[in-house]
């Protein structure tokens, strides 16, 4: 029962200092941490618990796939977000997104190959969208959408372990990854902040993917010899500072593709 309640409230309360941070500090914040695995490595953790090393090892394998997959949707909807709408622009991005991983699914790479790729995909990304020209503040999340951000990362986060058996490792990792919550942030920005705010927060999340990316490679490395504690310590670490080198980055790169104002 205390391993459920855990899954059921560990994202949420991780999801809703997200919403704040964005509030607080800008759209680029919030969009680096909403980048981050604050889904994904809960569960990567319950899969440990329950599964073992091996299954653990195998979803981080899937869930950097999936990444891959989450940085596309961040792309698509900064691009299209020039001109259109939200509802125009979420249908495409999703798309986009749902291929991508569809096309990852079938390719079944081993653990070097799947670092391999999500490197030099994720890097074309940040590569594609460059610096941000504007961070402004989002406005604070209604409640009531903050609440369902919330319960979604906690049925994500249930339901992806629950049925993880069912699913097998790669599936399971790759779930986790799918920019559900992105999304819905996605709209949000949109829908109260403009486009601009918008683009700037797909900026950040390409740049906490580096950092998401980070966390699996040290979870899939180290999950086998190493203690708990100590792999996703060594992960966590991994993340911020990925995250943060990439930021960084991009802060210095010009766009590949004109964003607009």
């Amino acid at each position: 029962m205390l391993l459920l309640v855990a899954k059921a409230l560990f994202a949420p309360i991780l999801l809703a200092a997200c919403a704040f941070a964005a509030h607080r500090w800008g759209a680029l914040v919030g969009g680096w941490l909403l980048g981050l695995p604050l889904v994904s490595g809960p569960v990567s953790y319950f899969l440990l618990v329950e599964h073992g090393s091996g299954f653990a090892e195998s979803a981080a394998r899937g869930t950097i796939l999936g990444m891959v997959g989450a940085g596309v949707f961040c792309v698509a909807y900064a691009l299209v977000a020039r001109s259109r709408p939200w509802w125009q622009t979420l249908p495409v991005a999703a798309c986009a997104a749902v291929s991508v991983m569809a096309v990852l699914l079938q390719m079944h790479p081993d653990f070097a190959a799947a670092v391999l790729l999500a490197v030099l995909l994720l890097g074309t990304m940040a590569a594609v969208l460059g610096r941000s020209q504007t961070d402004a503040g989002v406005p604070s999340a209604r409640l009531h959408t903050l609440f369902i951000r919330m319960a979604i990362a906690s049925a994500v986060v249930v339901g992806v372990t629950l049925a993880s058996t069912q699913l097998g490792s790669q599936m399971s990792g790759m779930l986790t990854a799918i920019p559900v919550i992105s999304s819905i942030a996605a709209v949000s920005t949109h829908r109260s902040a403009g486009s601009g705010s918008v683009r700037a927060l797909m900026r950040g999340a390409v740049a906490g993917l580096w950092g998401g990316a980070a966390f699996f490679v040290v979870v899939g490395l180290l999950v086998a010899g190493s203690a708990p504690g100590l792999t996703y310590l060594a992960a966590t670490t991994a993340a911020v500072a990925a995250a943060g080198a990439c930021g960084g980055a991009m802060a210095h790169l010009r766009p590949r593709v004109a964003l607009g104002p």
